[in-house]
């Protein structure tokens, strides 16, 4: 056996150490296959000649989306698009497209820091190199997108002019003649029914004419009161029975009166403070008191989300809010007699909207800080956002409010307690048929009749406008001149001024026409300028109605508001906003999503077989080439 070790040993070596090399190689055979084998393997086509991406391509860009996720709370949204996203075709084709414009630069065009990188690293894990070439690719798209936002598609004129129908301002007396339902016929059944179908599950204001049916979500509550005035009451009442427990404050805060005569009666600064004292106990009391007696017929049922599963027969169970009211009383010594009593229970009338909720007299500024700030940004929650949180209304928990279950204690401003319960919920929906919305359909279709009358006379209102004057044209419509009022766009080129005139409502149309009229009157100064070209009559289709207005004075631009507006870029950023849709248009975001960046370029995905078996790439023109391979030079 030796004999024959040694008679082919070198055999055997070689045979023995090739097995070791594949062992020792065998983990990174994928890496090797995908490098070596891999690189010119075709996975998809662009370019009209079918210019190759290959693996080695693919694989770049799936590491650099990778870096990309990685550092999402890192990087700064891109202009147009916001983020790319896990889609590595609009990411290559974004480079492709960024490459081809130049904006593929190197470290210092993405300002990179190789610390940074190295931190970077470490922090997730990735390549150094991968971190790299994604912050300069980009960096890269970056630019290219701000370009393609910023391109110059508004002349010097049009920028002028645009700042100006922003921030002139115009000072005008204006009426207001609205259409009515005065002397309008009943619209028919047949009329009513095909308007409300057209706008039934449209919100109120959104429609033409601010037609719109849809109700919002609403509710009918119950209340119980206990003021701090009944609790002052009983407090009293302990008094004038036993004055022991006064004279023992009194004694113990003696430092804080004046010294008076033991002998003496108790002065009034000591019972007006311990009555003031007593009463900041008892609440909190009283408060918890409630909740107890409220929570007692409902212990060991089950919560799911943090609403409670009610029985079916829990009306006939639940403790009343006038039990409550007599529980309180009996337990606390509360009046509930005499001026200092505590009030019997209300009630809404009906089922109302939370802005109705939001009006309801005293309770409506009651609120808790239990849980947490409301949206608004206040600490406390009031009634109106605790009943719109409710489950019946989409509610998640946070607030845990539901009908048929009495929400937390409330306090007002004044101190008084408030106990409410949901007694019927209605979740926002259409109505269910006109009837349901009878009166307002009724009173929209009379006044639509009649402002089709009124847009017929918009000649012979402006006739009369220039000829007798405002005043004069207004009184014969029956209706009073206001203002003057400043009309104006925008206060600063990103802070709309709210387009509402009092009299009239929301309507920007109407300030844009009162602008516009201003700046075609030119740079005389207004006084030197006819009434009558002052007065404009502007037909409101929104609101139904038409204003009569007379520009009184004008603060337009001033220069050097136009050049520091011009130099931050917030002239131009609002024009592309306002006309183009900026970077949040949808035209241009559509522009550069995955769909419309691969029929661009004619980026076509291999089929499974050719992505397995092709190794030979296709034919491509040398102006594609030259292009695919710009791209690869960046995604490397």
């Amino acid at each position: 056996m030796n004999r024959l070790l040694r008679k082919y040993n070198r055999i055997l070596l070689a045979v023995f150490g090739v097995g070791l090399m594949i062992v020792f190689l065998m983990p990174q055979l994928p890496d090797l296959v995908a490098q070596v084998g891999g690189r010119g393997s075709q996975i998809a086509t662009m370019g009209k000649d079918g210019t190759p991406v290959t693996r080695e391509d693919w694989r770049l860009v799936t590491q650099q989306i990778q870096v990309l996720q990685r550092l999402e709370g890192f990087l700064s949204p891109l202009p147009i698009i916001g983020s790319i996203g896990d889609d590595p075709e609009r990411y290559y084709l974004l480079i492709h497209e960024a490459a081809q414009a130049g904006m593929i630069g190197g470290d210092a065009s993405a300002a990179i820091d190789p610390d940074g990188i190295l931190q970077l690293a470490q922090q997730t894990g990735l390549p150094p190199a991968s971190i790299r070439q994604t912050l300069i690719n980009y960096s890269g798209i970056r630019r290219y997108l701000s370009m393609v936002a910023t391109a110059g598609r508004v002349s010097d004129r049009r920028l002028r002019l645009g700042a100006r129908r922003m921030l002139d301002g115009v000072d005008a007396k204006y009426a207001v003649v609205p259409a009515t339902t005065d002397g309008a016929a009943t619209p028919t059944e047949t009329d009513m029914q095909a308007h409300f179908e057209k706008w039934a599950d449209v919100n109120p204001g959104e429609g033409d004419h601010g037609f719109g049916y849809r109700l919002p979500d609403r509710a009918s509550i119950e209340w119980l009161e206990i003021p701090t005035k009944s609790v002052e009451a009983a407090v009293q009442a302990g008094i004038d029975a036993e004055d022991l427990e006064l004279r023992k404050y009194w004694r113990l805060n003696e430092a804080r009166f004046e010294d008076v005569d033991a002998s003496a009666g108790i002065p009034d600064d000591v019972r007006n403070a311990f009555v003031v004292e007593q009463v900041a106990k008892q609440m909190p009391t009283i408060a918890r008191a409630a909740g107890d007696a409220l929570r007692t017929p409902r212990r060991g049922f089950t919560t799911t989300e943090n609403f409670i599963v009610l029985p079916d027969d829990w009306a006939t169970k639940q403790l009343s809010m006038e039990s409550l009211r007599t529980k309180l009383a009996d337990r606390f010594q509360l009046p509930l007699d005499g001026e200092d009593a505590v009030p019997a229970t209300g009630r809404t009338d009906d089922i109302v909207d939370m802005t109705e909720i939001g009006k309801l007299p005293r309770i409506a500024s009651s609120g808790t800080d239990r849980y947490g700030a409301a949206s608004t940004g206040s600490r406390t929650r009031q009634l109106s956002n605790l009943v719109a949180k409710a489950k019946e209304f989409g509610g998640t928990g946070e607030v845990p409010v539901q009908v048929g279950v009495a929400g937390p204690v409330l306090e007002d401003p004044q101190g008084n307690l408030w106990i409410f319960r949901i007694t019927q919920a209605d979740a926002a929906r259409p109505p269910a048929n006109v009837d349901e919305v009878r009166g307002q359909i009724t009173e929209d279709l009379q006044r639509l009749a009649q402002w089709e009358v009124l847009r017929s006379e918009l000649d012979a209102i402006t006739e009369q406008a220039h000829s007798q004057g405002l005043a004069a044209t207004a009184t014969a419509r029956g209706t009073d001149v206001l203002g003057p009022r400043a009309f104006q766009r925008n206060l600063h080129p990103s802070v709309p001024r709210p387009p509402t005139v009092p009299g009239l409502g929301t309507d920007q149309g109407v300030i844009d026409a009162l602008v516009d009229h201003s700046i075609k009157l030119g740079t005389e100064p207004i006084k030197g300028t006819d009434a009558s070209e002052r007065t404009l009559v502007l037909p409101s289709e929104q609101n139904m109605a038409v204003v009569i207005a007379e520009i009184q004075r004008r603060t337009p631009l001033s220069e050097d508001q136009y050049d520091r507006f011009l130099e931050q870029g917030a002239i131009l950023s609002r024009i592309l906003t306002d006309e183009f849709g900026g970077q949040s248009s949808s035209t241009l975001s559509t522009a550069f999503s995955a769909e419309a960046l691969c029929g661009r370029h004619d980026f076509q995905r291999s089929g499974e077989d050719k992505d397995e078996t092709s190794d030979s790439p296709a034919v491509a023109s040398p102006e594609d080439a030259a292009a695919s391979s710009d791209t690869a030079a960046a995604t490397q």
